[in-house]
């Protein structure tokens, strides 16, 4: 019998989360749960503005946790969206796998999506800061977490690396990836400032 896969993917927007989710959930034969689709689908939504959707965490983390209860269908699942730190009971997941980008490449792919540069240095600067690697670390357990670095790979590589590290084939790292030591003054500046 297959063993069940219960799998989040999260990560700051623009690390390459939904394409590598759904890979993953199709190499391993797993439903793909779309934290954002089901916050639009379902009412949670607080606000739409400019800058993006103010989502009722404590009502999407309900929701979500009825779907993972309703059936044992959603045992063999991969569940991915930035916001699952916040949402997802510890107990309903094997695995967190965090994407992770390097500043610049992340903010060339936020700045071809169109994203206005105070959405593009928050979002940066969030990532430099690992801001969710330590949410993921404290919602779920350091031992559960693995970080993974997408700069330079196709999403099929990274589909392969969370796989591997799911199926205990590499060890789960978390704690690497420093973009502080990578980053020049002037970036700092750039992505640091916000209007």
């Amino acid at each position: 019998m297959k063993k069940a896969v219960r799998l989040v993917i999260t990560g700051n927007p623009g690390v390459g989360k939904h394409t590598s989710a759904r890979i993953v959930a199709k190499k391993l034969k797993a439903e793909i749960i779309d934290i954002n689709k089901i916050a639009l689908d379902k009412g949670t939504v607080l606000e739409k503005t400019t800058k993006g959707i103010e989502v009722d965490t404590k009502k999407l983390g309900k929701v979500i946790l009825d779907m993972l209860n309703k059936d044992n269908r959603r045992n063999n699942f991969v569940l991915v969206g930035h916001l699952a730190p916040y949402i997802v009971k510890p107990a309903s997941i094997d695995m967190v796998a965090v994407l992770r980008r390097s500043p610049q490449r992340l903010e060339e792919t936020l700045l071809e999506r169109k994203y206005p540069r105070e959405k593009v240095n928050e979002n940066v600067s969030a990532e430099i800061l690992g801001i969710s690697l330590y949410d993921s670390i404290k919602a779920f357990g350091k031992r559960k977490v693995a970080e993974f670095d997408t700069t330079g790979k196709i999403p099929e590589q990274t589909a392969e690396e969370v796989i591997a590290t799911l199926q205990k084939e590499k060890p789960r790292r978390s704690g690497s990836i420093d973009w502080l030591a990578v980053i020049s003054e002037e970036e700092v500046q750039r992505f640091f400032v916000y209007k």
